[in-house]
């Protein structure tokens, strides 16, 4: 087997940050729950409307993670708090610390 693909749901905290853009979007920030250190940002107003009328603090975020041969592990977000599809200039992943776990294991 060369791919391994597979989709997985975690929780997430939120927060919005219209100070921070990119283009016209504000940075919308997510943090995993379960795994701290880890977290995404996606620079999307849409995205940000979606979570302020959800009114949740813990939001669930799905991914499709894949492993490749080599060990290389590559994800992409499919759906935030019932959300599939949103406008977005810009997005990323990263760390803050020295996580001990990370989500894509």
């Amino acid at each position: 087997m060369l791919e391994q693909t597979k989709s997985q749901q975690f929780r997430m905290t939120w927060k919005i940050n219209p100070a921070d853009k990119n283009g016209d979007n504000s940075l919308v920030e997510l943090s995993f729950v379960d795994f701290p250190g880890h977290f995404i940002g996606e620079y999307s107003n849409q995205l940000a409307d979606h979570l302020m009328n959800e009114a949740k603090e813990v939001v669930p975020a799905t991914f499709e993670i894949t492993r490749d041969a080599f060990g290389n592990v590559s994800y992409s977000v499919r759906e935030i708090a019932g959300l599939k599809q949103w406008q977005r200039s810009f997005a990323y992943g990263g760390t803050s610390g020295s996580p001990e776990r990370s989500p894509f294991e």
